[in-house]
């Protein structure tokens, strides 16, 4: 039996129905700041009656509230649905279950408060409120929760709260008595006479209980005693503490710690293992467990979070009546799991969207999203927006691009009353992947149907990528210094594959495997791929007559004194200037490209050293304008003109930021 789908309409960020379906066994929520993730957790402790050893209450802010405020939600209502329930089961939750023996759970709290203040929680099982309701079902469910940045120190001491005291009074089950019998002979061992001395706690006792006499009389004088401990066994396992050592197999008792002296990252794995043993008794009880984990990477470095997420995976495994709920923003743990586990969850139109990438339509592509989903890509499951791009080159350069278009769009915006967007990838949670080629076929899977699939699940994230034209090379014949045809032994006509540099004018046909997904990725809601015109990256970028920034970087990196140099020079004089002489501007771009992708410098290298070139003219421009306190459609200006972005790069960096080109 587990949870196979949460409803929930009028709490927190959710007004309209959100409905979330869940695995059995482990469940990953991943998405930005914002998007529900907490909004499900807690939807869940509400109507399972958690919240850490007491009841969760409503107030007034649990309620759906326009940002406008001027729509308040009439009532919070939270449903579960149960599937998978084994014959012990469907007898155990008969009053919940329908005819299929699908158990239902909701709960309803109107918004209109009692007198003193409280919010009526109406809760039943089954389709109906009239059908009958046995409270002793709940205790066949067994709900933990482990909230965010937890007090692992306060929650391993003793106390009434204490997880360890959780933990023993589900160890001793019903054998109490023999703990309390242990603890009352040791009592009475060290407090009462021993071979007819009286021992220092027996003498300080009668000193006390004489000066009560002889201050308060006999009669209304009252007596003490003293003891260990109390006998009863809740405060006995109350009292109980946890120490530790820094190590494994350690049984000297003299070299254990108190934990406060512990790391909080460790602590917090103390904390997590103490719950799971707790989970272990529970596994032969016939109870349902729901492990509810908010941020388990707090304080953990990433080989931590890593151990700890695959033992996790194990605990699902094994523990057949558990299911595991976790928020995480760790991009490590993400990309720690199989992609079956995780749930994206994103905030869209006033309801949770939450997408089980299970259900998207992976295909074969699953497996090689498995492999490649590493924690640098996995950044794409927390943003907002996502530019994929083939190499490094784009990776560095996309970024301060970005803050050249948004200058662009908004100054049009101020001028034509527009959207005004974020003036940066950062500030609008747009994350650039670097996918290492031109597969795009498997990442867009999750964002449209490139593979003429007719799946309607995908992730709500506006998804634009970056690829190249590469047009085909041409073969070329090879004449000697004579000029004649150069044959082999054969006898056959020498030829040589030669790259293309396409004039400005011209529209050549791409070699690209990728541009083929063009047509289908674009045709989807969320997704978009947009091609250089010409040929590479590079290339393109200096057809946008950007030729006199661009030799000045190649002019600066170059190694060593001589022709290369001087025609830099000569590029950078000309100052993108070319009079409509196209074929003067193809080689200048020819010969930029040709001597950036060579092992004196290398994209890499040229892509570093362009973008801070680039952001060294933002960071003069922008304080030039503060100097002058010019207004802000004066500050825009001064930015967008620093460098002519090629209209496909500014296409795919506008959709990643808003869903519009």
């Amino acid at each position: 039996m587990h949870i196979s789908k949460l409803t929930i309409s009028g709490y927190k960020n959710s007004k309209e129905k959100s409905e979330i379906k869940l695995n059995n066994g482990l469940n990953v929520l991943v998405g930005e700041n914002g998007s529900g993730k907490t909004t499900i957790i807690n939807a869940l402790r509400l109507i399972l009656r958690e919240n850490e050893f007491s009841y969760m209450n409503i107030n007034e802010d649990d309620f759906f509230r326009s940002l406008d405020k001027e729509y308040s939600a009439p009532k919070i209502r939270i449903d579960l649905s149960f599937d998978s329930l084994d014959s012990d089961e469907q007898v155990t939750f008969l009053t919940w279950c329908d005819a299929e023996f699908r158990a239902q759970l909701h709960l309803e709290v109107n918004s209109n408060p009692n007198r003193k203040g409280y919010y009526k929680k109406e809760i039943w099982g089954g389709a109906s409120k009239s059908s009958i309701f046995e409270e002793e079902t709940f205790e066949c469910i067994d709900c933990i929760y482990l909230p965010p940045l937890r007090d692992a120190e306060e929650k391993l001491v003793n106390g009434k709260r204490s997880r360890l005291a959780q933990l023993l009074k589900k160890q001793y089950g019903d054998n109490k008595e023999t703990l309390v019998q242990n603890v009352s002979r040791f009592n009475e061992q060290i407090t009462s006479n021993t071979d007819n001395n009286y021992n220092e706690i027996e003498t300080a006792k009668n000193n006390i209980n004489k000066k009560l006499t002889e201050t308060l009389g006999e009669r209304l004088g009252q007596s003490i005693n003293l003891q260990f401990a109390e006998t009863t066994f809740n405060k006995i396992v109350e009292s109980i503490k946890m120490v530790f050592f820094p190590g494994i197999q350690q049984s000297d008792p003299d070299k254990f710690r108190d934990i406060a002296t512990n790391s909080l990252g460790y602590n917090n794995l103390l904390y997590i293992a103490t719950v799971f043993a707790e989970l272990e008794l529970l596994k032969d009880n016939n109870t349902i467990t729901v492990l509810l984990i908010e941020e388990p990477e707090a304080h953990l470095h990433p080989q931590l979070q890593v151990k700890f997420i695959k033992y996790l995976e194990e605990v699902t495994q094994k523990l057949g009546n558990t299911q595991v709920i976790i928020t995480t923003h760790s991009p490590v743990l993400a990309s720690s799991m199989d992609v079956d586990n995780l749930i994206h969850v994103a905030q869209r139109e006033e309801k949770i969207v939450a997408t089980p990438l299970r259900n998207v339509a992976l295909g074969e592509s699953k497996n090689y999203i498995n492999r490649w989903l590493d924690v640098t890509k996995s950044t794409l499951l927390f943003s907002k927006g996502i530019i994929l791009v083939e190499g490094i080159s784009e990776a560095m350069l996309i970024p301060t691009f970005a803050k050249i278009v948004l200058a662009r769009h908004n100054k049009i915006a101020l001028l034509n009353s527009g959207k005004f967007l974020p003036n940066s990838l950062e500030e609008a949670g747009v994350s650039v992947v670097n996918i290492n080629g031109i597969n795009f076929k498997h990442f867009m899977k999750m964002f449209s149907n490139c593979d003429g699939s007719s799946s309607e699940v995908k992730l709500p994230i506006y998804c634009s990528g970056i690829t190249d034209n590469d047009p085909p090379r041409i073969k070329e014949f090879v004449y000697d210094k004579d000029g004649e045809l150069k044959k082999n032994k054969e006898g056959e006509p020498l030829t040589v594959l030669k790259d293309i540099f396409p004039l400005p004018s011209e529209t050549p046909t791409g070699a690209n495997s990728a541009l083929q997904l063009k047509n289908d990725i674009n045709k989807s809601k969320w997704g978009r791929l947009y091609a250089s015109p010409l040929k590479t990256f590079e290339y393109d970028l200096a057809i946008e007559e950007n030729t006199c920034q661009m030799a000045k970087v190649l002019h600066d990196l170059w190694p060593n004194v001589g022709t290369i140099k001087k025609h830099c020079v000569k590029i950078i004089e000309t100052n993108n200037q070319y009079e409509q002489d196209e074929h003067c501007l193809k080689d200048d771009a020819e010969f930029i490209l040709k001597h950036i992708d060579c092992d004196e410098v290398g994209k890499g290298i040229y892509s570093q050293g362009l973008t801070d070139f680039l952001e060294l003219q933002i960071k003069e421009k922008m304080d030039s304008v503060n100097e002058k306190k010019s207004n802000i459609v004066d500050v825009l200006t001064e930015v967008s003109e620093i460098i002519n972005v090629p209209a496909y790069i500014e296409k795919a960096i506008l959709w990643a930021c808003k869903g519009d080109e």
